[in-house]
């Protein structure tokens, strides 16, 4: 087991077009978009984006302590199309 103690990342240093772990008021998992975090939560059983502000002490409701890495499809199942973007293997890399 891996464990990981980790700070919330400033904003400045957030990407955008990239989701994150963090904590949130509708979910612990957010995607920046460059002014707010989309997450997916639940409005009278009824499943939406919910739109968070990034947390500080005075405002905001999520806090992200990790970019999610995508990886890299190391053996496709083919050369091109959707045979290229499958494979066997997924290579992450981590900190």
């Amino acid at each position: 087991m891996i464990e990981k103690i980790l700070k919330q990342i400033p904003k400045k240093n957030l990407k955008e077009g990239r989701w994150y772990i963090g904590r949130g008021r509708n979910n612990n998992i957010g995607y920046w978009n460059g002014k707010h975090f989309l997450t997916i939560g639940l409005t009278f059983s009824i499943t939406r984006i919910k739109v968070e502000d990034y947390y500080t002490k005075r405002r905001g409701s999520f806090q992200p302590f990790e970019c999610i890495e995508e990886g890299e499809i190391v053996q496709p199942f083919g050369t091109t199309g959707w045979g290229h973007h499958y494979g066997k293997l997924l290579k992450i890399s981590t900190r």
